[in-house]
């Protein structure tokens, strides 16, 4: 007589670390990381680890981003993970010890990151080792395979790609690609419906420890895949105090690592300031104070950005003409990508209070 199955649901609004230790009852963990708007598109990943002693699928939900290591030591690998209704994307490494079931939401979903190491992920004995991606979108996911991106043409050799429609079997087909003398290259499996990566990863031909991976559902076709971490939102947070004021007149700078709030006063202290140091997501620019001639506060509307090299020019309309306040220290949030730190830079409202 079947077990029933047993879930444990957790809840999250921002992101961090979470260690779950499960009943031994449990064979399902279902995440919901629904972050505010801010949270999620900064990128902001909640990491979780998880041990059960019956604990095999991970069902992953909501608008952030979630990160699963199914390798990790103190962690229970599980064999089937659910991220279709995950919109924020995936951070998964697979493991070596089970085999896997990876579901992604394909086109339209979060860029998800999935990491296949060296021992992941093997042909086996009748194939009884390959894990199966379903929903992978070689538009906007990424896929490593031993530390490298999986790219079409590049790192995956469609010199050697083997089409085995008329294979009678998986091991037929593989058969075939084992037979490709590709050396340590990976390549393309065409068979049946299904698109497959090969690595003929030990002696000649195939055995089972070669690397062998399923794409199911492959969203973009089999020549879009490559390296698409760019997609991941990567945009400063909306910043949340408790802030300290700093009036601004001249050169200002505030705290490192701190919220400051740069208020800019009611007089014309403030016209041609410079702030340096300037955080995104943790800093902001307190226009409360100031009102346009006709006596009403001023509106986002009334506030321009624009880089100048170094910098944000804010440009503010009172309606009897423009001043400037320069911000330098943009971008900072994130180094490794200024241009979309840049882009949410340009967006005023997105870091002024008024």
């Amino acid at each position: 007589m079947p077990q029933p199955t047993r879930t444990q649901s957790f809840a999250f609004n921002k992101g961090g670390d979470q260690t779950f230790v499960l009943p031994e009852d449990v064979d399902t963990l279902a995440l919901n990381a629904q972050f505010n708007e801010s949270r999620a598109r900064s990128g902001e990943t909640l990491s979780a680890t998880a041990q059960g002693e019956t604990l095999e699928t991970l069902m992953l939900s909501g608008n952030g981003r979630i990160e699963w290591d199914n390798s990790a030591i103190e962690s229970t690998a599980v064999t089937y993970t659910d991220a279709s209704a995950l919109e924020g994307g995936l951070e998964y490494t697979a493991s070596a010890a089970v085999q896997e079931t990876i579901v992604l939401g394909g086109s339209g979903n979060g860029a998800d990151v999935l990491y296949f190491p060296e021992d992941a992920s093997r042909y086996g004995q009748d194939g009884d080792g390959i894990d199966t991606l379903i929903g992978f979108d070689g538009m906007q996911d990424t896929l490593f395979v031993n530390d490298e991106i999986m790219a079409s043409f590049e790192t995956i050799d469609f010199d050697y790609a083997v089409t085995a429609w008329d294979a009678g079997s998986l091991e037929e087909a593989f058969t075939m690609a084992g037979e490709m003398d590709s050396g340590d290259a990976v390549i393309p499996v065409f068979f049946e419906d299904d698109f497959y990566l090969y690595r003929d990863s030990g002696p000649s031909g195939l055995d089972d420890n070669d690397f062998a991976l399923r794409l199911s559902d492959l969203a973009g076709g089999p020549n879009t895949l490559s390296d698409r971490r760019d997609m991941i939102s990567k945009m400063a947070p909306a910043p949340e105090g408790p802030f300290t004021d700093v009036m601004v007149e001249g050169t200002v700078s505030g705290t490192e690592n701190a919220p400051d709030s740069f208020v800019l006063g009611d007089d014309d202290a403030w016209w041609g300031s410079v702030i340096t140091d300037f955080e995104l997501g943790i800093d902001r620019i307190d226009v409360s104070g100031l009102t346009g001639t006709d006596g009403e506060a001023l509106a986002f509307d009334d506030i321009h950005s624009m880089y100048n090299g170094s910098g944000i020019d804010l440009m503010i309309d009172d309606g009897a003409g423009t001043n400037t306040v320069t911000l330098i220290g943009i971008p900072k949030y994130d180094p490794g990508a200024p241009m979309g730190e840049l882009h949410y830079a340009m967006g005023s409202e997105d870091f002024l209070f008024a």
